[in-house]
């Protein structure tokens, strides 16, 4: 068996709207291997089957490299479903990856970028799970993709924060509006240039003026119990911003320095059953396992 991992990631951070995505460090790992016929191991019944969403992508993979036949693979995940830290875009990457790893790299990395971005519908997870660390990318008029990679300032301290609701891309996507404003639209603009230059940079009065969102934040927030208190806590304690990690539920806190324990147990005790945890930017995407060190899928 080779094992693969692919890493969480948060899309949007504010104002890049179906742009903007950084890979984080938890992480989703596979054992895969080629097999005559379809087995999986750790995962539940009802998603051990053909309609598995790593299965699909490793045949969607198999295709595109010219192969043919099935798979095992066993599950040991750590993203969590449903809360926007880009659970799918994981799936979807460790199955395009296994099927190129497997056949020789048959695929180039950005032909699984592409492949990804396909089978999701847009870009902005697959991008920073592919390639990891912080991406921009968009969809050209002819379908294709473009990607670009971002610095990101290591002055930057990430905290993610996961209630214990769920929020379905589908319900995240259905209550935004379906158009905006002209100058709603031309100020997000002017803001998501901003925040990548705040990310770069690591400044924090650049990143409280850059974050401020009006494309989805207003809209999703309703779907995140306690968002508004949680983002004045966290932002009064450690002077950085709270963002809604893509879809949500789930919100990403960029800040000069951690939570200090008092305002940790004050968010715990908001309304949706809060868990905090650490994270840093993973610099390194898609990645399979040789000889006790991690390689970039090529």
């Amino acid at each position: 068996m080779t094992r693969f991992r692919v890493p969480a990631t948060s899309a949007n951070l504010g104002p890049g709207f179906d742009c903007l995505g950084l890979a984080l460090s938890i992480y989703d790992e596979f054992e895969i291997t080629p097999a005559e016929t379809l087995s999986l191991d750790g995962v539940e019944p009802r998603f051990q089957s053909p309609d598995n969403l790593l299965v699909r992508a490793y045949e969607e993979g198999m295709r595109a490299a010219g192969a043919s036949g099935s798979l095992h693979a066993a599950f040991d995940c750590s993203i969590p479903v449903s809360r926007g830290l880009g659970s799918s875009a994981a799936l979807i990457t460790a199955g395009i990856a296994a099927a190129s790893v497997l056949h020789g790299n048959a695929l180039s990395r950005d032909r699984i970028f592409a492949l990804a971005s396909r089978m999701e519908g847009h870009p902005d997870n697959a991008a920073p799970c592919v390639y990891g660390g912080l991406t921009a990318c968009l969809k050209r008029s002819d379908g294709s993709y473009r990607m670009e990679q971002l610095p990101f300032s290591s002055r930057i301290h990430l905290t993610v924060l996961i209630p214990s609701v769920e929020v379905s891309t589908e319900a995240a996507r259905k209550i935004l509006p379906d158009s905006y404003p002209r100058a709603a639209a031309a100020g997000n603009a002017a803001h998501a240039l901003l925040m990548a230059r705040a990310l770069e940079t690591g400044d924090f009065a650049l990143l409280k003026d850059a974050a401020d969102d009006q494309l989805h934040e207003p809209y999703r927030s309703q779907l995140i119990p306690g968002f508004h208190m949680i983002r004045r806590i966290a932002a009064a304690d450690t002077g950085g911003v709270l963002v809604i990690s893509g879809s949500g539920s789930t919100c990403l806190l960029l800040s000069p320095g951690p939570l200090s324990e008092r305002a940790a147990a004050e968010i715990q005790g908001v309304e949706g059953g809060w868990r905090i945890q650490e994270a840093q930017a993973a610099p390194l995407g898609a990645a399979y396992l040789e000889e006790g060190v991690w390689h970039p899928i090529i």
